[in-house]
């Protein structure tokens, strides 16, 4: 019979890194109300390159399942942006665009803008609400 000991130890411990803020990758999401829809912009930097797509969301006030204007909202994914290469140190903001012109005049829209990493996880990063009331601002 051959017995081996050991104390289990494999290898001296190792602080987790944190895990990205997620806020602080998307900054100044603007949504506007235009002529053909609402235009959606933001800056995005994720200097360590850990996000593999924008998930773009909306959800129509009054719809249902968002009856009320405080209750907490169900999205549908609307659009998707590819972002996996890593921002130059020299442009550390990238600016990105999107139009949804699925909109009816007068409703109020909310949208938010989900991080996607290479495991498919996706967390939200940012959120607007905007009435479309289709004249061009």
């Amino acid at each position: 019979m051959i017995s081996i000991i050991g104390c289990g130890l494999k290898s001296n411990p190792v602080a987790l890194s944190a895990s990205p803020d997620y806020q602080q990758i998307v900054k100044n999401l603007v949504a506007v109300s235009a002529d053909d829809g609402i235009a959606l912009k933001w800056d995005f930097y994720d200097k360590s390159g850990l996000i593999n797509s924008i998930n773009i969301e909306k959800s129509e006030v009054g719809s249902a399942g968002n009856e009320c204007k405080d209750c907490p909202r169900t999205f549908e994914r609307i659009g998707q942006i590819p972002v996996k290469e890593p921002v130059p140190e020299d442009k550390k903001i990238k600016t990105f665009n999107f139009t949804d012109k699925k909109v009816e005049r007068g409703k109020t829209y909310n949208y938010r803008l989900m991080l996607c990493d290479d495991g498919g996880l996706c967390r939200e990063a940012s959120g607007a609400e905007v009435n479309f009331n289709g004249k061009k601002i």
